[in-house]
């Protein structure tokens, strides 16, 4: 018959030499247990770099970083099984059904112990066929939130709209506390995207984007940082934009605007009544930045 071992009955100063000796998966694994594992895990002072979620489907993968390596990977489901699975590329894999235990709670508990204080991105890819707002709604403060969302298997435009609004009460969300949003998903309907783009974001950025920008969608913009790559944008649009921002009738929180047209438009007509002067693309120029814009590379 085994005994099991008092591990946490040990004197302080002969359990944390035990903890320092444990392999990083253990440790993870052991700071799960409990809130009091958890406290003397944490004075082990690890510290990771970023931590990345991504949603896709009934799966979310937290990836932990640490000087840019990955040193754990966590795949929780969100089925009736609700099974997690923990994994670094040096270590075996640890894996275990809980079902009293939502996928939120792993992640805050990870993050605790390695002190870290917000997620890097948080990335949705396929939204989940179950109520995963009471997941998200324990997350944390969420540095940039990117949205991909891939349906191969919505084959109407009302199964689309039905899953766009699931989307969208995640959004609303998760948003609150992101300082930045990353689309590259087309939204069916333009009130769903224009709600996100009147957010007080530090950035917005529209990649691949095929919905057209109109000049209502640029009036109600609302972030610091607004990047558009697009096809469909018409540069009088742009041009009537230009105008009223500089009147400061629209988005004075603007500081950095960057548009990306895949076409060929008429600069005569994006730069009517501008009084812009061109300069070599070369000149450098130092521009004041008002406020705390972080630069988001993607």
């Amino acid at each position: 018959m085994t005994t099991t071992f008092p591990l946490l009955r040990l004197p302080y100063l002969v359990f944390m030499p035990v903890l320092e000796q444990m392999e990083f998966l253990d440790r993870i694994a052991f700071s799960i247990f409990s809130k009091r594992t958890r406290k003397y895990l944490k004075l082990l002072k690890m510290k990771s770099k970023n931590v990345n979620l991504k949603w896709n489907g009934n799966r979310i993968d937290m990836i932990v970083f640490c000087d840019f390596t990955r040193v754990l990977e966590v795949n929780m489901y969100t089925c009736k099984y609700q099974r997690s699975t923990f994994m670094n590329q040096y270590k075996p894999v640890y894996s275990w059904r809980d079902s009293s235990l939502l996928p939120a709670d792993y992640v805050l508990s990870i993050m605790d112990v390695m002190h870290c204080k917000s997620i890097d991105k948080f990335i949705f890819v396929k939204i989940s066929e179950h109520d995963c707002i009471p997941i998200v709604a324990k997350l944390p403060k969420i540095d940039e939130v990117v949205v991909e969302h891939d349906w191969p298997d919505v084959t109407s435009y009302e199964a689309s709209f039905q899953k766009e609004r699931q989307l969208l009460r995640v959004l609303r969300t998760v948003l609150p506390v992101s300082s930045a949003v990353f689309i590259k998903y087309q939204f069916q309907n333009r009130n769903h995207l224009r709600e996100i783009l009147k957010g007080n974001f530090d950035a917005v950025i529209l990649k691949h984007f095929d919905n057209r920008i109109t000049l209502n969608d640029l009036w109600i913009t609302n972030a610091k940082i607004l990047e558009i790559y697009t096809v469909k944008l018409d540069v009088r649009h742009l041009n009537r934009y230009f105008k009223l921002w500089r009147k400061k009738i629209c988005n004075d929180r603007l500081e950095y605007l960057e548009v990306r047209i895949y076409d060929k438009p008429s600069m005569d007509l994006l730069l009517d009544g501008l009084n812009a002067v061109p300069v070599p693309i070369e000149t450098k120029r130092e521009f004041r930045v008002l406020g705390n814009v972080k630069q988001f590379f993607l």
